[in-house]
């Protein structure tokens, strides 16, 4: 258990190992890692854009390894957009995934847009979350046959810098 713990904080810390771009402003900024019985996948987990114009399309590229075992494509799906405030909510529409992605057979689009971001006036910026879930098919025990359908969330930070009046 211990060992599982620092392997996947030391995925996380090397995040730059296995980053991809999905457009010119979308970056990876955190992978983890999960052992699933006989399988071991590393996902991005957390993407951003920190110049996002709202309404502008993204397109974020999700990527998975397997180390050991087997994991392939099954769905993937929106949560939620947040921040969920009742007066000022950031709201997206609703995405399109595209398998296999642009990076190959181990790898998912995910293509939305924020249609409102919530408003951080403290910032002078205007934010959005998107968080999502891809589920994959994976093998626990080794056989090569499909045992478990596991859920991986991945999660994207947007900001649209405004200008500020002085």
């Amino acid at each position: 258990m211990k060992g599982h713990i620092l392997r996947t904080l030391a995925v996380c810390i090397l995040v730059a190992l296995f980053s991809s771009v999905a457009s010119a402003q979308v970056a990876v900024v955190e992978t983890c890692t999960d052992t699933l019985g006989a399988t071991i996948i590393t996902w991005d987990s957390e993407l951003e854009d920190l110049n996002y114009t709202m309404g502008d399309p993204i397109t974020m590229t999700v990527t998975w390894t397997v180390d050991a075992g087997m994991a392939t494509y099954n769905d993937a799906v929106l949560r939620h957009y947040t921040p969920k405030s009742k007066k000022d909510p950031a709201v997206g529409d609703e995405p399109t995934f595209t398998y296999p992605g642009s990076a190959g057979d181990n790898s998912v689009d995910i293509m939305f847009s924020f249609t409102e971001l919530h408003l951080d006036e403290d910032n002078a910026v205007e934010i959005g979350n998107g968080h999502f879930t891809f589920l994959l098919d994976v093998d626990e025990d080794g056989d090569g046959e499909v045992d478990a359908v596991a859920r991986f969330g991945t999660n994207i930070h947007v900001e649209d810098p405004q200008e500020t009046v002085e």
